[in-house]
């Protein structure tokens, strides 16, 4: 008989145990989901700063056009920070002090940022970053509107 006491004793404590770990149980947070990239052309420049920069039509004779459009393609399926860590999106914050450009909005305090990797090293694609949004300001095929200080030889 002793032995069956023992084996509900110990029944009774697992019982107890599994009881308080119900009733005490933390949820685990899942990661938020953040927002896909997305892209807005109401801010380009058609007319004004080119040159420096270049227009549509520009980009579209040089087949660049139809290479940025497939680019933006892929940057809407990832968010801001991975499309900062695969280097698509390059952050600058504010307006480049010795760019080529002018800063079309100097009232308003606008995150600057770049894509890249458009078909070669100098090409970028200048806008500014609200959330997750980039909104499109310059084509810049020459790499003006932050200039390396690298010499090319």
């Amino acid at each position: 008989m002793t032995h069956k006491s023992k084996k509900n004793k110990n029944f009774e404590a697992l019982g107890a145990s599994l009881e308080r770990k119900a009733n005490n149980r933390t949820e685990r947070k899942v990661a938020e989901e953040k927002p896909l990239m997305l892209f807005s052309f109401k801010d380009f420049q058609y007319n004004a700063q080119i040159p420096p920069g270049q227009s549509y039509e520009q980009w579209q004779q040089e087949s660049l056009l139809a290479y940025m459009l497939e680019k933006f393609g892929y940057i809407c399926g990832v968010n801001r920070i991975e499309a900062e860590q695969q280097k698509f999106l390059k952050v600058y914050g504010g307006f480049p002090l010795h760019s080529e450009f002018s800063n079309p909005f100097p009232d308003r305090e606008l995150v600057w940022a770049v894509i890249m990797n458009l078909g070669g090293q100098k090409r970028r694609v200048v806008g500014h970053l609200i959330g997750h949004v980039f909104y499109v300001v310059f084509l810049d095929a020459e790499h003006r509107f932050y200039p390396s200080s690298k010499k090319n030889t």
